[in-house]
């Protein structure tokens, strides 16, 4: 919310004035103008709590990344053939659904 404390400012000559809150509406609906508006949901509020949950959540799962990193190492790192159809297929279904 913005407080105009110049609101006794008056515009320059040929310029429209720019009105806010109650004063907004009403020069709207005497002019046939119609004003724009906004609601907030309740929705911001569980996209909070999932923000907070994930934030908690570890960055990388670290067994797992040290298991993966010790078989790249060793070289016993091995990848299906139907495992690599399967992430080009899934990577596929999200690039054509963006």
């Amino acid at each position: 919310m913005r407080i105009d404390l110049n609101s006794n400012f008056l515009p320059p000559e040929g310029t429209q004035a720019v009105k806010s809150g109650a004063r907004a509406s009403e020069a709207a609906a005497h002019s046939g103008v119609a004003s724009d508006s906004a609601k907030l949901s309740s929705d911001h509020l569980s996209a909070a709590s999932l923000a907070a949950a994930v934030n908690q959540l570890p960055e990388l799962r670290q067994e797992k990344v040290a298991a993966l990193a010790e078989k790249l190492r060793s070289g016993t790192y091995e990848v299906s053939a139907k495992q690599t159809a399967e992430a080009m297929i899934s990577q596929m279904r999200v690039s054509s659904a963006a």
